[in-house]
């Protein structure tokens, strides 16, 4: 691919979709298999025992890979550019959550299939890893300074977007066959499926030009010949590099794994409602929430990227606690241990609890890509921000469904505090985020994408 002879003009507006629509289908792969972990569990597991937990270890495999895709993509996209790396990567994941679909039950080629999910989750950990900073990283350099949350924050936005599309196709195929037949063969359907718009969706990226910001960059010859030595060798990256870990990422991934898959195993396997039941309240506070993905973006642009970050966290703070408390409140009050059906006024206020945890979580991560992005400087930046995005979003904040599970299954305490016992770790994560932001983080949104290099 010769970057080097691109005219570098790009319509914001198709920067935005090709952008936003190649994340959201890589966001879509990468939490299918979050989504159908119980089943995969049964398929891809001996039939004797419960395996959910080994499950999420393996497909929460992918996120504790992230740091050294972002280093693999980082020094591609900040040597060649950011539009191959995240080619590359949109590639890679597609070609991986067609190949999950494919992989043979535990009854035929036994203990190969979970093997063949773990090859397949640390491929998609590479994948997204160099995906999302690329197309973060890819809008910022095509946007305007006072409008840069804005556009990052339709970015932004393909998290719940991608995980609405995916409950959406899980639940029709699902719907549209028996229950038998779903475990037995259907579950591939959602897997497979991705190819098609992972082609389409290459297609329209390859189109695209460099960034402008990237492209005068290496036409003056200023590009780093060594994005990995430099991002840790240059003075006061690291330290950088540990405040966008601790200050934002690692809590926000944190508050995002809990409000979508915590909350969705808590009602599955704690509060015990029906799977279809499970999906709708997921499905609609996720609806109600992708607005404000991007509504937060633009408004950090006005009042900064600190005051909206921190505004979520702290909302989170009181919601996750109180919100888990109320789903068994609400949900099962006579703590019945079986799957029951629960009255659509219940459902309702479910949802409504549901809805605020996702307004919390986007006061979180709408401004965050503008923030990471602003705070290191353009010929490590892919590089930088990938680390740092990846150490706290995949191998800390990622590992919360599986910390959360496993917390539940191995701490004695109380009747009371049982089905809790896990949320401590995201509420840790969002105290040490809070403390960073207010003591070590400088305000970032009237940043010069290009002046450090100058």
């Amino acid at each position: 691919m010769d970057i080097a002879n691109d005219t570098y003009k790009n319509d914001i507006k198709t920067v935005i979709v090709a952008s936003s629509v190649g994340t959201l289908i890589e966001w879509y792969d990468m939490l299918l298999a979050v989504i159908l972990a119980k089943v995969l569990s049964v398929n891809l597991f001996p039939s004797e025992g419960s395996h959910f937990l080994e499950t999420l270890a393996i497909v929460g495999s992918s996120f504790m890979f992230r740091p050294i895709g972002s280093l693999i993509f980082g020094n591609i996209g900040d040597k060649v550019g950011r539009k191959y790396s995240f080619l590359i990567s949109l590639v890679l994941m597609g070609a991986s959550t067609f190949l999950i679909g494919c992989i043979p039950n535990f009854s035929s080629i036994g203990w190969a299939a979970p093997v063949l999910l773990l090859l397949c989750r640390l491929l998609q950990g590479l994948a997204i890893s160099g995906e999302y900073a690329g197309a973060v990283i890819y809008v910022a350099e095509h946007a305007p300074m006072e409008k840069r949350g804005f556009y990052t924050g339709f970015i932004q936005a393909t998290v719940p977007v991608g995980l609405l599309v995916c409950l959406g196709v899980v639940f029709i195929t699902e719907s549209t066959m028996s229950e038998a037949d779903f475990n037995s063969y259907g579950w591939r359907i959602p897997f497979l499926l991705s190819s098609v718009l992972v082609i389409l969706s290459y297609f329209i990226r390859k189109r695209l030009h460099e960034s402008p910001v990237f492209a005068e960059l290496k036409k003056s010859g200023k590009t780093s010949k060594s994005p990995i030595k430099e991002a840790f060798t240059t003075k006061g990256n690291v330290k950088t590099m540990l405040k966008a870990i601790f200050g934002g990422n690692a809590a926000q991934s944190s508050v995002m794994q809990t409000n979508q898959f915590v909350v969705f195993f808590f009602l599955q396997n704690t509060v015990k409602l029906e799977n279809t039941t499970v999906l709708l309240i997921t499905g609609i506070a996720m609806f109600l929430s992708v607005y404000f993905y991007q509504y937060f973006g633009a408004l950090s642009d006005k009042i900064g990227r600190k005051k909206v970050l921190i505004g979520g966290l702290v909302s989170s703070l009181i919601l996750i606690p109180l919100s888990f408390y109320l789903f068994m409140k609400i949900g099962n009050p006579q703590g019945i241990d079986e799957v029951h059906s629960i009255s659509t006024g219940a459902i309702l206020k479910i949802v409504g609890l549901s809805f605020l945890l996702s307004v919390a979580a986007a006061a979180t991560y709408g401004p965050l890509g503008a923030f990471m992005l602003e705070i290191f400087p353009t010929k490590i930046r892919y590089t930088s921000m990938g680390f740092a995005q990846n150490m706290g979003n995949g191998f800390i904040g990622g590992a919360t469904a599986f910390v959360t599970e496993f917390l539940k299954t191995s701490f004695v305490v109380s009747a009371f505090l049982s089905p809790f016992i896990g949320l401590i770790y995201p509420l840790v994560l969002v105290v040490l985020a809070i403390i960073v932001n207010i003591t070590l983080i400088p305000e970032t949104y009237k940043t010069d994408l290009t002046k450090e290099d100058e």
